[in-house]
């Protein structure tokens, strides 16, 4: 049993945040069904420069950019 307090926050059980593998801040998505609230662990990340660093993109040299903008080079 969960209780809610005075600005609507829910704290959830130790065992259920490690159970999930939230780490603190983490983000959670919310769905509601019928009557119920379903709870989710979410891959988005809070920071959109973390989740961009993790997409591990390829990391070009200006002189790379540059030679590629010269011959009219894009990706498709």
């Amino acid at each position: 049993m969960l209780s809610v307090d005075k600005a609507g926050r829910v704290v959830l059980p130790k065992k259920i945040r490690e159970r999930l593998g939230l780490v603190r801040e983490g983000v959670l998505l919310m769905e509601m069904r019928g009557s119920e609230v379903v709870l989710k662990r979410s891959t988005i990340e809070k920071s959109p420069s973390m989740a961009i660093s993790k997409l591990n993109l390829p990391i070009a040299t200006w002189e790379q950019v540059e030679k590629e903008i010269e011959e009219g080079i894009t990706m498709e």
